[in-house]
C-alpha cells in the first residue's frame, strides 16, 4: 500500500507540475487578450515569420518537435536536447514581393551540468535580418516635373540568445503504465531593433520562455511557448507593441519499416496583441535517414494553405527546402543549409575535489606528531620476496 501510494502521489505530482507549467503560459495570454488590436497592429512583423524550412514544410508546427537549432526561434526548451554543436544558415527566403529574410543561428551542448542536476544544457545564439523591400516616394514640383525617390520601406533586426535543459526525468505510474517523462525548460533573451523608411529607428528587448515534455517509448511529445514579450518598440513619440505570440502543440513520432519513420506535429498559434490565432499541421516522413517529405496546412489565418518541403541529409550536412502552394495571401519559399559537428565532443566539466587529513585534536601542551603520510593504492612490488610462514601437515 505504501508502494502504490508513492507511485500515485508522484503521478500526482508530475501532472501538477505540467498543469502549473501550462497556467504559467495561460496567463499571459488572457491577459493580453482584453487589450490586443487588430490585425498587423504589431511592429515586427518579420519576428511572426517562420525562419526554419523544416518547420515551413509542416505549417509551421514545430513547438513540440523542438529537436534541432532552430528550436530557438519556436521553443527555448528544446535546446536542452542539443547534444553535439550545430550551426545553420537561411540561404534564402522570399515573401510578399521583394521582402527577404535571412537567418544564422549555432548551438551546442554546455561543459557541465545543468541547474537541475539532470544533463548538459544547451545555448544558442541566432541572428535575423529582414528586409521589407523598397518604397518609392513620387511628389510633384513647382515646374510640373514628377521626382522619384526610394527608401527602404523597413529593415529589421533581431539578436537572440537561448538557454534550455532538462529539469525533470522519471517514471511515472499512469493507471498502470509506467511513463518515463523527461521535461524541459527554455529562455531566451532577444534584443530587436527596427528602421522603417531610413527615418525613424527603434529598439528594445524581449523574451522568449518555453516548456517541453517527452516521453520516448511513446513517441510523444508537448510544448507550450511565449515569444516575443517586452514592452514594444518606440518610434519617435509612438510605441508599438511586438507580436507577442503563444505557441501550444503536441507531436508523435513512430518508426514504419527498416530505418523510416514518420513525425505527426499539431499546433496552435495565438497572437496576443492582434486578437489573431492560426492552427497548424504538419507530417515529415523520414527515408533512410538521407530524404525527408514534409507537408502541412495553415488554417484559422488570412495566409492559410498548403505548405510542403523536401530534406537531404549526407553524413553531417543537411539542406532544407520548403514552400508555400496556393496560399490565399502570398507563398514564401525558403532554402537553408546544416551542418552538426560530430567530429567535436563536449566534455562534462566537474569540480575537482579536493580531500585533505584531518589533523589530530591536541589535548596539552606538547605538539601531536604529524600524521603519517598514507600508502599508494599501488603499492610497489617487492623484489626477491620470500615467503615467512611455515605450516606443518601431520
Amino acid at each position: 500500500m505504501d508502494t502504490q501510494h508513492k507511485t500515485e502521489s508522484k503521478a500526482a505530482s508530475a501532472l501538477n507540475r505540467c498543469a502549473g507549467v501550462l497556467l504559467v503560459f495561460a496567463v499571459p495570454l488572457l491577459a493580453a487578450s482584453a487589450f490586443a488590436g487588430g490585425p498587423g497592429s504589431a511592429g515586427m512583423q518579420a519576428l511572426k515569420l517562420d525562419m526554419s524550412p523544416r518547420a515551413a514544410g509542416m505549417g509551421g508546427a514545430f513547438v513540440a518537435v523542438a529537436d534541432d537549432i532552430y528550436t530557438i526561434g519556436y521553443n527555448p526548451a528544446g535546446l536542452g536536447q542539443l547534444y553535439i554543436p550545430e550551426a545553420s544558415a537561411v540561404l534564402h527566403h522570399s515573401g510578399i514581393d521583394d521582402s527577404k529574410m535571412n537567418n544564422i543561428s549555432f548551438g551546442l551542448p554546455l561543459p557541465f551540468i545543468g541547474l537541475a542536476g539532470l544533463a548538459k544544457p544547451g545555448f544558442g545564439v541566432s541572428l535575423m535580418l529582414s528586409d521589407a523591400g523598397s518604397f518609392d516616394y513620387r511628389y510633384i514640383n513647382y515646374d510640373g516635373s514628377v521626382t522619384k525617390q526610394s527608401f527602404d520601406a523597413q529593415k529589421d533586426l533581431a539578436l537572440t540568445f537561448g538557454y534550455g535543459e532538462k529539469v525533470y526525468s522519471d517514471e511515472v505510474n499512469l493507471d498502470g503504465y509506467k511513463a518515463k517523462i523527461d521535461q524541459y525548460l527554455g529562455l531566451n533573451i532577444k534584443y530587436v531593433k527596427s528602421t522603417i523608411l531610413q527615418q525613424y529607428s527603434a529598439s528594445g528587448f524581449a523574451f522568449d520562455g518555453g516548456w517541453l515534455l517527452l516521453e520516448p517509448d511513446l513517441g510523444l511529445s508537448l510544448g507550450a511557448s511565449l515569444a516575443n514579450y517586452g514592452g514594444g518598440l518606440k518610434y519617435a513619440t509612438e510605441v508599438t507593441n511586438l507580436p507577442s505570440i503563444m505557441r501550444l502543440g503536441a507531436a508523435y513520432e513512430r518508426p514504419t519499416v527498416m530505418d523510416q519513420s514518420v513525425l505527426l506535429a499539431a499546433e496552435a498559434d495565438f497572437y496576443m496583441n492582434e486578437a489573431m490565432k492560426s492552427l497548424r499541421f504538419g507530417l515529415e516522413y523520414h527515408f533512410e535517414k538521407i530524404f525527408n517529405l514534409r507537408l502541412g496546412y495553415k488554417a484559422a489565418e488570412d495566409n492559410k494553405g498548403l505548405t510542403m518541403g523536401l530534406g537531404l541529409h549526407y553524413n553531417d550536412m543537411s539542406m532544407d527546402f520548403a514552400s508555400g502552394m496556393s496560399n490565399q495571401v502570398y507563398n514564401s519559399t525558403q532554402l537553408s543549409f546544416s551542418y552538426k559537428f560530430t567530429g567535436i565532443v563536449i566534455k562534462e566539466y566537474r569540480n575537482k575535489v579536493k580531500y585533505k587529513d584531518p589533523q589530530p585534536a591536541r589535548a596539552g601542551p606538547d605538539k601531536a606528531k604529524p600524521a603519517e603520510k598514507p600508502a599508494s593504492r599501488q603499492a610497489k612490488p617487492q623484489e626477491n620476496k620470500k615467503d615467512s610462514d611455515f605450516f606443518w601437515i601431520y
